[in-house]
């Protein structure tokens, strides 16, 4: 595993197509332990604050981006609805934290989609090179890819990654540029070789879209942010994307 914002000294294929995926709400996905950050988070509150934080979140995760069009995911949902209550930096990070930490347990249900699975070990059996990029801290990450067993669906693990510029820079790595290069100085078809997913556009998305890799974004909430290759609200229905995208790099390095 990558050190929190640094690259790997993993040497790659340059030659190789490369898929970047998210892990938070891509590779795994669930809502547990979004109720129990909120639960953390508000147990001190008086019992009104506590059930309007409460009650909001669940209404952002029923009706998305309408209800609280600030949060672009249900663990910023959490913060925001926090704020609006009087919590602080300090209590809401030492909710995320203890959270965090159970999420390595079986208390919280997760799940890995099934599909999603099958496809990125498919791809990988096909020479594909996928990296997991995450925000997360190393610490405590290392726990919960183990109990969600997603290891063996990957290549690289870069924790720490500081999306959206950590990922502009990861990019251009993978393509064997400096991680400085302007986007101008990539060649098309060399994106064409990328892949990023993840449901944080900003995030996971336009710094692939800048360069011209494909981009496949998760759009669960209904936010809208910005254009991709395909949008769906749930990963199911990306992954004739991205196995598409896979024939046509398989097509081209035969050709």
């Amino acid at each position: 595993m990558a050190e929190p914002g640094t690259a790997s000294t993993h040497l790659t294929d340059r030659r190789k197509p490369v898929l970047v995926t998210d892990f938070d709400g891509t590779l795994y996905r669930g809502d547990a332990p979004l109720h129990y950050y909120a639960e953390r988070a508000a147990h001190r509150l008086p019992a009104a604050d506590r059930a309007a934080l409460l009650d909001g979140l669940a209404g952002y995760l029923d009706q998305g981006a309408p209800v609280l069009p600030e949060a672009v995911d249900g663990w910023e949902a959490v913060a925001v609805l926090g704020r609006r209550q009087g919590l602080g930096r300090d209590v809401l990070n030492a909710a995320f934290a203890e959270t965090r930490a159970r999420m390595a347990g079986p208390a919280l249900e997760l799940e890995v989609p099934t599909g999603y699975a099958e496809l990125l070990l498919e791809l990988r059996g096909r020479g594909v090179r996928v990296v997991l990029a995450t925000n997360s801290p190393a610490e405590g990450l290392d726990p919960l890819l183990r109990r969600l067993d997603v290891l063996p669906l990957v290549d690289e693990v870069v924790s720490g990654t500081g999306k959206p510029a950590g990922l502009h820079r990861l990019l251009r790595r993978e393509l064997g540029l400096a991680e400085d290069a302007e986007a101008s100085e990539v060649r098309a078809g060399d994106a064409a070789r990328l892949l990023v997913i993840g449901d944080h556009w900003h995030n996971d998305i336009a710094p692939g879209l800048e360069i011209g890799a494909v981009g496949a974004y998760i759009d669960r909430f209904g936010r809208a942010d910005g254009p991709a290759h395909r949008t769906a609200p749930v990963i199911e229905d990306l992954l004739d994307t991205v196995r598409t995208w896979a024939d046509a790099r398989s097509l081209a390095e035969r050709n």
